[in-house]
């Protein structure tokens, strides 16, 4: 029941006694559950979306008149516009759209448009994961499987994924860093690119790995990191995108500790034909500019490192021990 009827605009009531757009969608696009079932009021959220557009938003509220009130009015804002739009939709809006609601239900509005913005952060995090396995797909029909191979690199390291603290130079789709966080390790994965640490971190949340991940926007030439700050290091298909990579490996020396482990990959002849074909399917190039992986080895061994050299299906790992180093 509301307390008083005089404390509510007419919108509002209206939207009260006659909530729109209440119900399921079956196999949303996205999907929220904000707020917190146990001491206060929480809704669920379903939406439609196609050509970038909320096409429906269905909703269940359980709790108060300003929750149902709030909730209904967002999704009349909501439905029809582009995602772009929605985003931009703020408590202010809701909240003038009602023509105004008392103060103690302002927290209220909250919940209508946390919903919407978290329906839509499941649906991007959904197309980007289909994105992530197309591109996933596309390679293993070449022959080449990232999953598998990077599975394999994290074996190489031989710390404790209790304690140990790593990180992953050169991000790109977060194909290591997840590998990383599978095997039980927290690491911190660096790139140079805003838009590909937003790729990779969309994916960890997919796989619920983002809490054991620290995505950080970093020039791997420059690191901000203290010396020995890590127990190991790892970098994958990076080397030969850069045209000189002598700042990025020695920086790698500097912030491993004496007694870790950098474990480096790159593509081997065949691999890097495997590139070339699935890329060009695509209608595109894949860039060579930088060192081929044996001349890092060569690099890391006149540093006085121990370097092993371990050939797989379409790559070469080096294994490498800084133990040596002056």
């Amino acid at each position: 029941m509301m307390d008083s009827d005089s404390i509510y605009t007419d919108k509002f009531l209206d939207h009260f006694i006659n909530p729109r757009n209440v119900g399921e969608i079956e196999n949303p696009d996205g999907y929220a559950k904000v707020g917190d079932p146990q001491c206060g009021d929480y809704i669920k959220v379903w939406l439609k979306i196609e050509d970038d557009t909320i096409t429906d938003y269905k909703y269940k509220v359980f709790g108060c008149g300003g929750a149902i009130a709030t909730t209904s009015v967002v999704s009349e804002l909501a439905i029809g516009r582009r995602l772009r739009d929605a985003i931009d939709l703020t408590d202010d809006i809701v909240i003038q759209a009602l023509g105004g609601i008392p103060e103690n239900k302002a927290h209220c509005s909250l919940l209508g448009i946390q919903g919407l913005r978290t329906a839509l952060a499941d649906y991007f995090i959904k197309q980007n994961h289909l994105r992530y396995e197309e591109r996933l797909d596309l390679y293993r029909r070449y022959g080449y499987n990232i999953t598998m191979a990077r599975d394999r690199l994290v074996k190489k390291f031989t710390a404790s994924p209790d304690s140990a603290k790593m990180l992953d130079i050169g991000t790109g789709k977060g194909h290591l860093a997840l590998a990383l966080a599978r095997a039980g390790f927290r690491c911190v994965s660096v790139d140079v690119s805003k838009d590909e640490l937003h790729y990779a971190s969309l994916n960890a949340l997919y796989f619920q790995l983002d809490h054991l991940i620290d995505f950080q926007n970093h020039d791997a030439a420059r690191l901000s990191f203290e010396p020995h700050s890590f127990d190991g290091i790892a970098s994958a298909d990076l080397i030969h995108h850069l045209p000189d990579p002598q700042p990025v490996l020695t920086e790698m020396l500097r912030v491993c500790k004496p007694t870790g482990r950098i474990i480096i990959t790159d593509f081997s002849q065949k691999g890097f034909e495997i590139m070339n074909e699935a890329h060009l399917s695509e209608g595109r190039i894949h860039p060579v500019t930088g060192w081929k992986i044996e001349k890092v080895a060569q690099w890391f061994a006149d540093k006085n490192c121990h370097v092993q050299s371990v050939e797989e299906v379409c790559e070469i790992v080096l294994i490498i021990e800084p133990i040596l180093s002056t």
